[in-house]
């Protein structure tokens, strides 16, 4: 009796872990996506010279995975086009969501377009 004890805590310890360390996985995912969207997004307006058209379309395609992209004009010489791009996204962990809470974190990632 002891033994099955010892091996039934150990399965449930076992699938907490397994639980745990999917939803990591997860939101590091989440966060990876994030970041190869706005790397993508930055490599096409800076490809473009700072083309609206470009700008606007990237824009949608954010909106359309769940983000919100921010693109402000800085530019001092117009031979030499600048923006600053903001990607906020947020990421939600899936074990929270067993419990009934939704839990979620938001992120931002900003960098230039030259």
């Amino acid at each position: 009796m002891k033994v099955a004890i010892e091996m039934f805590s150990m399965i449930i310890a076992i699938t907490l872990g397994c639980i745990l360390f999917a939803s990591i996985i997860s939101s590091n995912n989440q966060v990876s996506d994030a970041r190869d969207f706005y790397n993508v997004a930055v490599n096409r307006i800076e490809d473009s010279n700072c083309n609206d058209s470009v700008i606007h379309q990237c824009i949608s395609e954010a909106d359309e995975k769940g983000y919100k992209l921010n693109v402000q004009d800085l530019t001092i010489y117009n031979e030499q086009p600048s923006r600053l791009i903001t990607l906020e996204y947020s990421v939600t962990l899936p074990v929270f969501s067993l419990f009934g809470e939704k839990f979620n974190k938001q992120g931002v990632i900003e960098g230039y377009a030259r």
